[in-house]
């Protein structure tokens, strides 16, 4: 069975950094492509998406084009 590690690393309320790293390591079955663990981690992001912070950072407009965008990637 194949096992896959997706990180999220992100900035520091500290520091005021806003980057944000993502990293992926795990066995493909698409060796030189490496799809597969890219839709993995696709799915991970989405999941990690909190939509409430999109509405209390006033970004609903902004939000609303992502999920479009996102939607038609999708197809």
């Amino acid at each position: 069975m194949a096992h896959e590690v997706i990180t999220m690393a992100s900035g520091s309320i500290e520091t005021g950094s806003t980057d944000l790293k993502i990293s992926i390591e795990g066995d493909s079955k698409m060796p030189f492509w490496n799809h597969d663990l890219k839709v993995k981690a696709i799915l991970a992001l989405l999941d990690s998406i909190d939509v409430k912070h999109y509405h209390e950072d006033g970004l609903i407009k902004e939000a609303n084009e992502s999920y479009e965008q996102i939607i038609e990637y999708a197809k």
